[in-house]
This record gives C-alpha cells, sequence and structure tokens, in this order.
C-alpha cells in the first residue's frame, strides 16, 4: 500500500492517546523507510463492542521530512471487526516534534475498509486479530497416546534396521515430512527460496501426508547420530574481465533557482511562456486560460461553498514568483458534488482577475485539489482598509531566503481570509501561470477582503507586479451567485 495512504490511516488519536492508561508503551514496527516508521502499539489492543477490537498506531516522519509535512507525527485511532477482516478509522491528531496537538479529526460516520492480503493494514490486523490457536480447530493434532509394550519393540526394530544400514554403508535415511516442513519454516520465517531445487517437495506433493493418521501413536525416536549436512557449493563463476570506458561527463549542476526559467517581464515574460517549452504550449494556445475579466454572468442560484478549514501551523516560502503558504492536511471545500483539499494559497499583485473591469490591489489564490487530481482556486480580492491580523502572522514569519520554506510556529485558519459574505462567481479556466493547465475551476468571491496598505507594501517589497494579463474569454460560460 501507498506510504503516503498509510500515514493516513495509521495515525494514533491525539486526546484518546492521553487518556489511556499509564501503562508503558509497547511500539511494533510494522513499516518503515527513510521518510517514516509505521507503529502499532500492542499495549493498547483492547476488546470492544460486538466482537471488534480497538487499538492505537502511529506515523513518526524523520525530522528532514517533517519540515515538509507540517508535523512529525499522526495518530488515530481504529476499530477492528476481526470476525469481518476491515477496520474503520474513529479519530485521528497530528502532533508536532515537541507533542504539541497541531489538528484534531473526529471521524463522525467512521466507514469501513476491507483488509487486504499483503498490506500494511494487513499486518496491523494479524497483530490485534491474531489466528486462533492450533487447539482450537477442528484439525487440531490430537493428544498423544501413551506408547505400549509393544510400540516399544516397533521402536527397537526400527533401531536395528537403521544400525544395520549404517554398518552397510548407507546414508541414515531422513524423514521427508520433517525436510519438507522445515523449508517451509525457513521460507516463512526469512522469505527466501531453497537453496536448491532438489530439496524443495514438488507443489503435486505438498497435499500428500507423510505423518501418522490421526489416531496412530507418537513415539519418541531412538538416539541415533545426526544425519550429515549438504552444503551446496555455489556454482563457478568465470573471470569476466572489465570493460574499461571513457568517464561520463559530470552533470550539470542544479540550478540554484527552480523557478528562474520564466518572469512576468521582459523576454521570459507572458507573452513569451507558450515559446519557451513544449509543455508551456496552453500558455499561448489555449483556449480556456486565466484570468479573464468577469463580466456578464449569468444570475443563479448557486449551491453555497461549503468551507471545511481547520487551524493549522504552515510553511512559508518566497519561490522566486510569490509568496507561497504550504497548508496543513485536512482543510477541504465541497462544492457542485465534489470535495477538494486545499493545497497551499500565494499571493499576485495587482489582482489577476477583474470584476467588470476593475482589478484590486492583491488576490489571494487557494487552490486545492480533490482525489481525481482536478483543481479548483479560489479567488479572494484584496483591498486596501483595515489591517489584517492573518496576513499580518504570515508577513511575520516570511523567510530571509528564496526558495527555502520556514516552518512557522504560529498556527493560521484559511477561514480568516474569506470575505464575511460568500456570493461568487464560477468558471471553467486554468493555471495563471506556466503550464497553464486548462480544465481548473475557478471560484471567485465576489466581495473582497481587506488589509492595510502597510500590509500590501510588504509584499511589494518583494514583487512590485506578479500578474499574467487578461485573457480572452472566449464566449467561456459564467455563473453568478445571485
Amino acid at each position: 500500500m501507498n506510504f503516503l495512504r498509510a500515514m493516513c490511516l495509521y495515525g494514533l488519536a491525539g486526546l484518546a492517546f492521553l487518556a489511556q492508561p499509564s501503562q508503558a508503551a509497547d511500539w511494533l514496527v510494522v513499516a518503515k523507510d527513510k521518510l517514516r516508521s509505521v507503529e502499532l502499539d500492542r499495549s493498547t489492543v483492547m476488546s470492544s463492542d460486538g466482537g471488534s477490537k480497538i487499538a492505537w498506531g502511529r506515523i513518526v516522519v524523520a525530522d528532514a521530512h517533517a519540515t515538509v509535512t507540517g508535523y512529525k507525527s499522526i495518530r488515530v485511532l481504529n476499530r477492528y471487526d476481526c470476525s469481518n477482516r476491515s477496520f474503520s478509522i474513529i479519530k485521528r491528531v497530528y502532533l508536532s516534534a515537541d507533542e504539541r496537538v497541531l489538528r484534531e479529526e473526529q471521524i463522525e460516520i467512521p466507514s469501513a475498509s476491507v483488509i487486504r492480503p499483503g498490506t500494511v493494514d494487513e499486518r496491523f490486523y494479524n497483530t490485534v486479530c491474531p489466528a486462533p490457536v492450533a487447539s482450537t480447530r477442528k484439525d487440531a493434532t490430537p493428544p498423544r497416546k501413551a506408547a505400549s509394550l509393544e510400540d516399544l519393540g516397533r521402536v527397537a526394530q526400527e533401531a536395528a534396521r537403521r544400525a544395520e544400514r549404517a554398518k552397510n554403508g548407507a546414508p541414515p535415511m531422513a524423514s521427508q515430512s520433517f525436510r519438507r516442513a522445515d523449508i517451509q519454516l525457513v521460507k516463512e520465517e526469512h522469505g527466501a527460496k531453497p537453496v536448491s531445487k532438489a530439496v524443495e517437495a514438488p507443489a503435486a506433493h505438498a497435499v500428500e501426508t507423510h505423518s501418522a493418521p490421526a489416531d496412530a501413536v507418537q513415539l519418541p525416536l531412538p538416539l541415533r547420530k545426526a544425519p550429515p549436512v549438504y552444503v551446496a557449493k555455489p556454482p563457478s563463476l568465470r573471470s569476466i574481465p572489465t570493460r574499461v570506458s571513457k568517464p561520463l561527463p559530470a552533470p550539470p549542476p542544479p540550478a540554484h533557482n527552480p523557478h528562474a526559467h520564466w518572469s512576468y517581464e521582459g523576454d521570459t515574460g507572458p507573452a513569451a511562456w507558450g515559446q519557451m517549452r513544449a509543455d508551456y504550449a496552453l500558455c499561448s494556445s489555449g483556449t480556456r486560460q486565466s484570468p479573464i475579466d468577469i463580466r456578464d454572468g449569468i444570475k443563479v442560484e448557486q449551491e453555497p461553498i461549503v468551507f471545511d478549514y481547520k487551524p493549522t501551523y504552515f510553511r512559508i516560502v518566497d519561490n522566486g514568483h510569490t509568496i507561497q503558504v504550504n497548508y496543513g492536511e485536512g482543510s477541504r471545500l465541497s462544492v457542485m458534488g465534489r470535495t477538494y483539499e486545499l493545497v497551499q494559497f500565494h499571493f499576485h499583485r495587482p489582482s489577476e482577475e477583474r470584476i467588470d473591469g476593475r482589478n484590486f490591489d492583491m488576490v489571494v489564490h487557494l487552490v486545492h485539489k480533490d482525489l481525481d487530481g482536478r483543481l479548483a482556486v479560489v479567488a479572494v480580492m484584496l483591498e486596501r482598509g483595515a489591517a489584517s491580523a492573518f496576513m499580518q502572522t504570515l508577513w511575520n514569519n516570511l523567510p530571509l531566503e528564496k526558495n527555502e520554506e520556514y516552518l512557522a510556529r504560529a498556527a493560521i485558519n484559511a477561514s480568516d481570509i474569506l470575505p464575511a459574505r460568500r456570493e461568487y462567481y464560477s468558471y471553467m479556466g486554468s493555471l495563471t501561470t506556466p503550464p497553464c493547465t486548462e480544465g481548473v475551476l475557478w471560484l471567485v468571491m465576489k466581495n473582497p477582503s481587506q488589509l492595510s496598505e502597510e500590509q500590501i507594501a510588504v509584499f511589494s517589497r518583494f514583487y512590485r507586479n506578479n500578474a499574467r494579463p487578461i485573457q480572452p474569454q472566449n464566449a467561456r460560460i459564467i455563473k453568478e451567485s445571485r
């Protein structure tokens, strides 16, 4: 299973975790790579209602990766249905490196997920819901009977035959069932293939049983010399001369600024974007490009946008084109039958969009993505007025260098940048920067938010003009909330 998905499934609920008994944790590492470790606390496994079990697990990310994710660990409380091989998430909490709660997510209506074989899910399930022990199964081996004198006589006869074989130089007989079981043990423990096909029993013979019938007496074997161990010799390798080749040229040094290939002025400005690279072609040939001058909209009863933004810590970066804020996971909006997650937001000066020919001092674009990769961008016009505490928090954490993310110690809520009245325009457009990808749903707020002249001046110190010119509307439909 993809690790980025495993992170969502196996974190541990923050407050529930803090409320657990003060017993020592027993963390079992279920999966691990260089970026993160997926773990289960076996000491918290307990029975619940309906024959289910609950348990806590966690994802701990590496320190270097924590600066990218915005959190150090995720903890989730899961409920396991042992009879139906499924589980559901009850609660999820994101924590910082010093165990501060960054964000909580209570799952109001948990949905069951089926345990698929060979996944991290199954490893958790097998620990929480172990298989029944052999004594409880119908096919369990019955108790051994006591050995009678007749049985002991047969043992003596068998010992005599083996001694006679050894005297004649014949190799001692090995138990085929023992060999087969021994091979299986190695396969299960190490996941390795047998060293030689001659030792492994054919698949067709695997169903045969060489053990005694169920009512047979299990007898101790007489002492004998251990059979010799045959070790397969490694295949002889012939020497292959090393080909001497010319050394490859050293790769070019990485670019200091990965965004330097396009800009907002001169030879690399908007008029040249479409000719700079093949994947930028839509910037000049596209027919549904953004931004546009929004006018002549069809006034209808558009469904309200359902904003579900959560407070979170954030990472802020000057990427060479704008100031961008990378938002924590778990904040979403729902509109037109789809749910999109907020990924990041950034700013332009002046506003790229116009409304009935009017532009604004700035605009913030909140970029969202759904599970199918579709994009939805909320545009909020920003005009000169009262100071914004939200904007001041961002400016207080501005990075000193370009292309270096700064992990702020303050939390924000993106809802604070939205206007109080949230009627909007909607149309289909594109990204306003290369590669100018089309098929983007634009949701442009009709009413602006405010920030102070001083706060506008701060952004102007970085970017005086980072707005793409207005693009042709090309008879696109624009809907407007009444």
